[in-house]
């Protein structure tokens, strides 16, 4: 039951006229039951990996939470400074003890589901220069969503662990919130104490809200369906045969593949935020234009916010003030070398991000090597920015003019799309062989639009070209002005024309239908 599916719209109908007819007070109960319905639905195999993770992290939750309640009390009543130093001591201890727990449940089934083939393998790899025989490969089931809920279980965990907020006493609730059926799948990455807020009171019928959430979700439909599933035809013909896209065809495929993973993810969460919307729960923000970036910090600021996000909190904060970085630091400093401290602590921890970042994406080297090279690409930019700034000043660079800007915004969506290269191949030699071809130009008018015509149809060019431009439109006027509630206050023929013509591009130019169609890119995640 993919997200673009019809049984996902019908099951979301269901589940949302029981959910505003059954009362505010047992909504939460809706929510956690339909949750389990939807994953089972979608395959009963996943369904104990998922309450393993609730379970786990839910209980861990509540023990540190009563660890920390039972601290107070004593605390309450000692006078002492160092017996009440002695108290916060040993309840640090016993909840950090619950929190690795908690943590070791979502962290050890991922990686067992998702990295067990690929260490096996490598594993091989290694026993094979020695000449000892292998190990048999097997691989277990890839758990549907792991990636995105084992993080947002860890996140709960570590917030109720520094305290942020307390731990969650109702199972029903917090079920509610890790297992949200339009956002279990592929995110976004939400934080508990934002969730749970929204049905703290429950939520009352509103039809606003389930128009404007009908609006983001028909954008969604249209960005998969019609623009991701028909470039998907080029992308795809050109890194199955990319020896027959050299030069200009294989960059104006990669070209090709960057918007499409963009209108296939940004869909994806626009259909589950909209879905969300209408049930009026709002779902954290992930993409905001990122095709408009100026740097690729900008960028990493702009696309995938919530998981980005994430890494801030609780990986490159974490790792910034740990005792590793603070005591290197103290070392170079005591060396005279402040400038060598300064990297450390700023660069280190992106190398990490960045690190875990590529293994989460996927279990084989071109993902870390994917992480490595955005890295290299953060790291750089910190370190040469004063030397750029500088030969920006000595050339008299107007960096404040259009031109300029647009230069900017043409580099890094270059960078960007250099990167997808490890993304979208298949392995690193695939990812050679697309390099290799993106080097050996032709110059006829065979050579550049031979490739192009033979994966698609001129309908289908045609298509794709004009409904990008649409994308680059609407996202330019997103840029400066919000689209929904602005459209909410014109007038009713122009607003009605604009949802019929966005509902009839997609019924009428959408790649669905029996042989039509795909399972969105961040599901394999």
């Amino acid at each position: 039951m993919n997200y673009q599916s019809l049984g996902f719209l019908c099951f979301a109908a269901v589940v949302m006229a029981v959910y505003y007819t059954i009362g505010r007070k047992r909504q939460t109960a809706v929510i956690a039951f339909a949750n389990l319905a939807f994953y089972a639905i979608v395959d009963p195999v996943h369904l104990p990996f998922l309450t393993a993770v609730l379970l786990g992290s839910f209980f861990a939750a509540r023990r540190i939470g009563r660890i920390y309640r039972e601290a107070d009390q004593k605390l309450a009543g000692c006078a002492e400074s160092a017996q009440k130093k002695q108290i916060r001591a040993e309840a640090g201890k016993r909840a950090k003890k619950a929190l690795y727990a908690g943590m070791a449940v979502g962290i050890v089934l991922l990686a067992v589901g998702k990295y067990t083939a690929f260490a096996m393998e490598n594993l091989n790899a290694v026993l094979g220069l020695f000449g000892l025989p292998g190990l048999t490969v097997f691989r277990m089931v890839m758990p549907l969503g792991i990636s995105f809920y084992v993080f947002m279980a860890i996140g709960y965990l570590l917030d109720v662990y520094w305290k942020r907020y307390p731990a969650e006493d109702g199972f029903v609730k917090y079920a509610a919130y890790l297992a949200w059926f339009p956002h279990v799948i592929q995110g976004p990455i939400d934080r508990y104490n934002e969730f749970s807020a929204q049905l703290r009171s429950g939520v009352p019928f509103s039809a606003e809200n389930l128009a404007s959430g009908a609006q983001l979700a028909l954008w969604g439909f249209f960005k998969k369906l019609v623009i991701a599933d028909r470039l998907a035809i080029l992308v795809n013909a050109a890194f199955a045969s990319p020896e027959m896209f050299a030069g200009f065809p294989m960059i104006a495929s990669l070209a090709a593949y960057s918007v499409q993973i963009y209108a296939d993810f940004s869909g994806c969460i626009d259909i589950v935020t909209g879905v969300s919307e209408m049930f009026g729960i709002h779902l954290r923000k992930n993409f905001n234009h990122p095709y408009f970036s100026r740097s690729m910090g900008e960028f990493w600021r702009r696309w995938h916010i919530s998981l980005q996000e994430w890494f801030k909190d609780y990986v490159y904060f974490p790792v910034s003030t740990s005792n590793f970085v603070k005591t290197a630091r103290r070392s170079w400093m005591k060396r005279g070398k402040p400038r060598a401290a300064e990297i450390l602590t700023s660069c280190f921890p992106i190398f990490v991000v960045w690190l875990i970042s590529g293994i989460w994406h996927g279990a084989a080297w071109k993902f870390v090597i994917w992480g490595m090279f955005h890295a290299a690409l953060l790291i750089g930019s910190n370190l040469l920015e004063p030397a750029f700034a500088a030969a920006n000043r000595t050339l008299r660079v107007r960096t404040s003019c259009a031109a300029w800007r647009g230069w900017q915004m043409l580099r890094t969506f270059a960078l960007c799309c250099i990167g997808r290269v490890f993304f979208r191949a298949e392995n690193m030699a695939a990812a050679a062989s697309v390099f290799r071809c993106m080097g050996r130009f032709e110059f006829t008018l065979s050579g550049i639009l031979g490739p192009l015509a033979w994966s698609m149809s001129i309908e289908n060019i045609i298509v794709s070209a004009c409904s990008v431009l649409v994308l680059i439109a609407v996202d330019a006027v997103q840029e400066r002005t919000r689209i929904r509630p602005a459209l909410a206050q014109r007038g009713i023929a122009l607003r009605w024309g604009l949802i019929y013509l966005c509902l009839f591009a997609v019924l009428i130019f959408g790649m669905y239908g029996k042989g039509y169609g795909s399972a969105f890119i961040y599901e394999q995640f």
